[in-house]
């Protein structure tokens, strides 16, 4: 049987240092990581383009790590 290891990784919504905080689509939660799967990269990519819409392009993205 072969076992195919995948490397578990974690996502957080970043804003730039002109958004203020608490002022993030999200809540102001840019600092909590989540499980990167589908709901949540779903729900972290819309949140990333209402940030960009509200306080203009590329001060919103996502960030991610391996866990």
């Amino acid at each position: 049987m072969k076992t195919t290891l995948r490397a578990l990784t974690e996502i957080r919504l970043r804003r730039s240092e002109e958004v203020p905080h608490g002022s993030t689509p999200d809540g102001g939660c840019d600092h909590l990581w989540i499980p990167d799967n589908r709901t949540s990269r779903e729900r972290l990519l819309r949140a990333v383009e209402l940030g960009n819409r509200l306080h203009g392009p590329a001060t919103h993205w996502i960030e991610k790590r391996q866990a």
